[in-house]
């Protein structure tokens, strides 16, 4: 019976310690800028996703801010040596509209949001503490009021950062 336990105690924060090594943190980073006159614009973080993945095993992840939902998933595998992560994100915003769908039988129009959706799907070779651009738009607006036009720009590009997950040090 000793010898069990020894045994188990003994294995247990090498258990531990192996599961952790093999934990790695995918961060999606929406980085530009929306609706900037200025020039040159300023660039900066607008909308950011993270998950724990583990190799050769499905990672998903929600996140829900206001009228702004984000999911960010896929698989993390090895190919011939190179880390590769499918994945597939979406980013949904309520824009603050609705439509209407159906009416119901007592005479009630139903209604749904109007959403402006973000999306990107693809397999990307990753290097561990690497960031790779995995897509991203820009567009060009013009607004006229009276004899004033204003040009604004929107750009966003996303790149997936790949790192070791640390979980955080136990408190004693």
């Amino acid at each position: 019976m000793q010898k069990w336990l020894l045994l188990i105690l003994v294995c247990f924060p090498t258990c531990g310690t192996a599961a952790a090594e093999d934990l790695y943190l995918l961060r999606l980073d929406a980085i530009g800028y929306d609706k900037s006159s200025e020039e040159p614009p300023q660039e900066k973080v607008m909308q950011s996703i993270e998950v724990v993945a583990r190799l050769n095993e499905l990672f998903h992840s929600k996140v829900k801010s206001g009228p702004e939902t984000q999911m960010l998933s896929g698989k993390m595998y090895s190919k011939d040596g190179e880390l590769k992560v499918r994945l597939h994100y979406h980013r949904l915003v309520d824009v603050g509209n609705v439509v209407p769908v159906s009416i119901d039988k007592d005479g009630t129009v139903i209604t749904e949001p109007v959403l402006g959706r973000n999306e990107i799907e693809t397999t990307v070779g990753m290097k561990i503490n690497k960031a790779t651009l995995v897509g991203g738009f820009e567009t060009d607006s013009e607004r006229t009021q009276g004899s004033i036009t204003t040009i604004s720009k929107s750009k966003t590009h996303y790149q997936l950062f790949l790192s070791r997950y640390e979980p955080p040090a136990e408190k004693r």
